[in-house]
């Protein structure tokens, strides 16, 4: 019986799926013409009672969000099953802090630019597509990169998902809203992929300034991909997803 119970999976709770150090994305709105929705991500970075306190997603949000209401998601990997599946809940944005101190008991802690959210009950999460939502936000070190044409001005990859990539250029930009660039995005060799590369055309639907002043995001909606392309993107999506759930749950399920 207890090696039987070892291979069982623990029930999902609150506390399990919310913790320091996770990833949490927020649905904001969706555009019901188009069907784009406005997706950020961030970080949960304290959890006092009955609040989510999450750093300032990139574009950060301002004061008319205060008392907005937004679907947040985790997504959660199960060690024992390797099941992966997102969990989210309709949250409130209660407060803004540009002067959130994370340690209270260190007189000289930093102080964060922070979200804080309304907490989830246990009856108020919902079990969801674990493909929505998520953009892969490759590290310095992934070895994934990034080409574009035409490119007037360099780019570095910020994020890509199912439908599109955000990429960051300097400014002044010489990249425009509406215009079309085909892509090529080349994964590293030692990574067990389906491709070496995923390439086709997409529209640049969104613009911004970032707070460092000196950059612009560029967002980029996939146009035209090709059969091996379609099939092969979810495939590198859930590889890539696999292995950031495995370095941040290592220690769940022990």
């Amino acid at each position: 019986m207890s090696d039987i119970k070892k291979t069982q999976s623990r029930p999902i709770t609150v506390e399990r799926l919310l913790r320091p150090q996770t990833r949490i994305d927020l649905m904001l709105e969706v555009d019901n013409l188009t069907g784009q929705a406005d997706i950020r991500s961030s970080m949960i970075l304290d959890l006092p009672p009955d609040r989510v306190v999450i750093a300032q997603p990139n574009p950060p949000l301002g004061r008319s969000s205060l008392d907005r209401k937004l679907e947040a998601s985790v997504v959660h990997y199960d060690l024992v099953t390797h099941e992966i599946t997102r969990w989210g809940w309709t949250a409130a944005i209660v407060e803004l802090d540009d002067k959130y101190k994370l340690h209270h008991d260190e007189p000289q802690a930093q102080l964060l630019s922070v979200i804080v959210l309304s907490r989830p009950g246990q009856s108020n999460l919902t079990k969801s597509n674990v493909r929505q939502a998520y953009r892969l936000e490759p590290g310095r070190d992934s070895g994934i990169i990034v080409a574009v044409n035409p490119e007037p001005a360099p780019v570095n990859l910020l994020n890509f998902s199912a439908g599109g990539l955000m990429l960051k250029t300097p400014t002044p930009s010489p990249y425009a809203l509406g215009q079309e660039m085909s892509f090529d995005l080349t994964f590293p060799d030692e990574a067990e992929l389906p491709v070496r590369h995923l390439g086709g055309k997409a529209l640049i639907v969104r613009l911004e300034l970032n707070p460092d002043g000196k950059t612009i995001s560029l967002g980029l909606k996939f146009q035209e991909l090709s059969h091996e392309a379609q099939l092969a993107l979810p495939k590198i999506l859930q590889h890539y997803m696999l292995e950031e759930q495995r370095h941040r749950h290592q220690d769940d399920d022990l």
